[in-house]
């Protein structure tokens, strides 16, 4: 049974939160990002506060320039609430890419690390969203320990970046 307010293909939360997160990353359907973010939705992540759909996107679109091959893969989704009131969601998702080097040249090394996100649906679309990564656990199979390599390192495309820099703006 199709969920009030959102799109009828959708069977419930779980269905939804999987499905989109597959749509956007997966699918690489980034510019669905205008429908399913609300447009002035407020995203929290470890590198601050971005508001707005269009700055999600942006971070987005860097993410993926910064790592062409990143794939993130939805997994378990818990949540609560209903059609009329919004609901809460909260997903686990493994994220994998290829470290680059600092000119931007793959090195082989193919990171995983999870990634939480917290979610307020309404009506088919993200209008508040948390994010935590473990940038502690691409510290490590860098070779880093988390204090050096979390989200200070540089590397990345010519000049050295950031992690969260390269791939985490929107997180």
């Amino acid at each position: 049974m199709p969920m009030k307010g959102f799109d009828p293909r959708w069977k419930d939360l779980p269905d939804y939160i999987l499905g989109i997160t597959k749509e956007i990353w997966e699918d690489r359907g980034i510019a669905t990002l205008h429908h399913y973010y609300g447009r002035d939705m407020i995203k929290r992540g470890s590198r601050g506060i971005v508001v707005g759909a269009q700055a999600v996107i942006d971070e987005t679109n860097q993410s993926v320039a910064g790592a062409p091959d990143i794939q993130l893969l939805g997994e378990d989704v818990i949540w609560s609430g209903n059609e009329d009131d919004g609901f809460l969601s909260s997903h686990r998702v493994l994220e994998i890419f290829s470290e680059l080097d600092d000119e931007g040249h793959p090195t082989g090394r193919r990171i995983t690390e999870r990634v939480i996100a917290d979610c307020y649906c309404i009506a088919d679309q993200i209008t508040d969203e948390w994010l935590v990564y473990d940038h502690g656990a691409s510290a490590r199979q860098r070779g880093l320990t988390p204090a050096r390599g979390g989200c200070g390192r540089d590397r990345g495309r010519g000049r050295a970046r950031s992690r969260c820099a390269a791939l985490h703006l929107q997180g």
